[in-house]
């Protein structure tokens, strides 16, 4: 238990407060974005993309109520309506470098067992990186 507390404290020196809110915000909505595309698609039989387009727009205005009011509450807000679409088209950005690397890398090297998670992680990575840059320097700019 005393390696994970010395885990933390290490994060925690290489983060801001900020990047810490960030990280919290974007992992609770990812819970909440696969539990809901789960729920919709698996108990309630929507057709996956249909269930896939729910859970990624509740997950999206999840994220950015959680950014505007706990990550960024300290900063000058924008009009709603401006920022949750400036938030939105961040959000598709984001996706798509994920899957940009994600298939360059599948392209580069055929993805296996050991591999595939691999790429993944890589191009989640590269998603948050957009996202966190989009989100300091444009949604919720000082």
């Amino acid at each position: 238990m005393w390696k994970v507390g010395a885990l933390v404290v290490r994060v925690k020196g290489a983060l801001t407060l900020t990047q810490l809110k960030f990280l919290l915000v974007g992992g609770a909505s990812f819970i909440v974005d696969i539990l809901l595309f789960l729920y919709l698609s698996q108990v309630l039989y929507w057709p996956i993309f249909h269930a896939r387009l729910m859970a990624f727009c509740v997950a999206l205005l999840l994220t950015w109520m959680g950014n505007r009011l706990f990550t960024f509450s300290h900063r000058k807000r924008r009009p709603i309506g401006t920022q949750v679409l400036m938030a939105a088209l961040l959000a598709c950005c984001a996706a798509s470098v994920n899957l940009s690397v994600f298939y360059l890398l599948s392209e580069l090297r055929e993805p296996s067992g050991l591999t595939a998670p691999v790429y993944l992680a890589l191009g989640v990575l590269s998603g948050l990186v957009v996202n966190w840059l989009g989100s300091n320097l444009l949604v919720f700019r000082h």
